[in-house]
């Protein structure tokens, strides 16, 4: 009898994972680097890879329509999990731009924030990639940015 409920018990164990997104891969390379914050608070702040990992995890896939853009993995907070920590909410913003270390930029509006999933990969990141990558399934590639170290909220009107 103990073996069938140490199965049920371990079942149980792995569901529980799953439903949570399961563990973070090592991010200990790059977890303190920060990542500027502007438009959600009276001044900017910065927040790291460490804090948005404490987070409720999701894990996600998308595949790009073109070979460069391939399959790309993400586990980390939703940006609406990210805001609902800071009292805010997607419909709170018209838009929010990510801007990466090499100036690269794009700006996600209102029919994103509020009927996609936006996530805020923290892992699995190759170098180039870090501190932090964007993912939305259903959205084009191009808008998965990488490398995102500043992150500008637009109030709307």
């Amino acid at each position: 009898m103990k073996r069938p409920i140490s199965l049920l018990c371990a079942a149980l164990l792995l569901l529980a994972q799953a439903a949570c997104g399961g563990k973070l891969p090592d991010i200990s390379e790059y977890g303190d680097t920060p990542i500027e914050i502007a438009g959600l608070a009276d001044e900017e702040f910065t927040v790291t890879p460490n804090e948005l990992a404490e987070l409720e995890l999701t894990r996600a896939s998308a595949t790009g329509r073109t070979a460069k853009a391939g399959t790309v993995e993400a586990t980390g907070p939703t940006l609406a999990a990210f805001l609902e920590s800071r009292g805010a909410k997607p419909e709170d913003f018209s838009a929010v731009r990510f801007i990466a270390s090499d100036g690269y930029r794009i700006t996600i509006h209102e029919r994103t924030l509020t009927g996609k999933e936006v996530i805020l990969s923290l892992a699995p990141l190759s170098e180039s990639e870090r501190p932090l990558r964007l993912l939305i399934p259903g959205a084009e590639s191009n808008q998965w940015i990488y490398a995102v170290t500043r992150i500008e909220f637009e109030r709307g009107e």
